[in-house]
């Protein structure tokens, strides 16, 4: 559940995150991030309730993942997607340990996000640190392929400043997990397959908040170096 809360958290700082942005074509990949964790999270929920028979409580969150994740999109269609990008040669002191950063990233939540969605028994059993249901398994799925959505993105920009809304977000999720892994070191400990998964885990929540928070910082000190300078 803890787990669970950290992604609850992670996604209340990005709906702030995409507000604090104020234009379209910054705040657009968290809406895309946003849309497609909602919108596999209610596919499962779904699943979930005509398979074994859904409750109440099932159904209500049903919905709302289902409409949430709709209103994304429809934010997505009426904003529309495209644009060219900056190609201001100013920008892009930071672009290498960001391509580097991002490509590792998103090669690493894909493979583990689609195999925790679509083969979650295989998941369960070789590489994940505790036991958790299926569709519980196959959501932290879900968001790791909303995440590799949004990490391949950022891979191809050539301007930070458009990423720099991710970071937080990036930062974040990670951080509350380490602490989540934390408070539950004992059942990690006595149900993760080995300690080789647990370290592989932890080395690689500790990357991504890691390198996201220099990155972010990095992206930041660029931003006032011009103002810094003397008129």
């Amino acid at each position: 559940m803890r787990f669970i809360g950290a992604i609850f958290l992670a996604i209340s700082l990005g709906c702030w995150s995409a507000i604090q942005a104020k234009l379209w074509q910054r705040a657009k990949i968290l809406v895309l991030v946003g849309g497609t964790f909602l919108g596999l999270t209610g596919i499962i929920s779904l699943a979930r309730g005509l398979t074994v028979g859904g409750t109440e409580i099932i159904w209500i969150w049903t919905v709302y993942f289902l409409a949430a994740g709709a209103g994304c999109f429809i934010l997505i269609m009426r904003h529309r997607w495209h644009r060219k990008q900056s190609m201001d040669p100013g920008r892009t002191s930071v672009l290498t340990p960001s391509r580097v950063f991002f490509g590792v990233q998103t090669s690493v939540v894909g493979i583990f996000g689609a195999m925790m969605l679509l083969l979650p028994s295989v998941a369960q059993e070789q590489f994940w640190p505790w036991k958790v249901a299926t569709p519980t398994l196959q959501t932290f799925g879900a968001l790791f392929l909303a995440t590799c959505l949004a990490t391949g993105w950022a891979f191809f920009q050539r301007d930070p400043f458009r990423i720099i809304v991710l970071l937080p977000l990036d930062a974040t999720f990670p951080s509350l997990a380490l602490l989540a892994v934390a408070l539950g070191w004992n059942t990690i400990a006595t149900e993760s397959p080995s300690t080789l998964v647990t370290g592989v885990w932890v080395g690689l929540y500790s990357f991504v908040a890691g390198g996201s928070t220099i990155l972010y910082f990095m992206i930041r000190r660029r931003a006032s170096a011009p103002s810094q300078r003397p008129h």
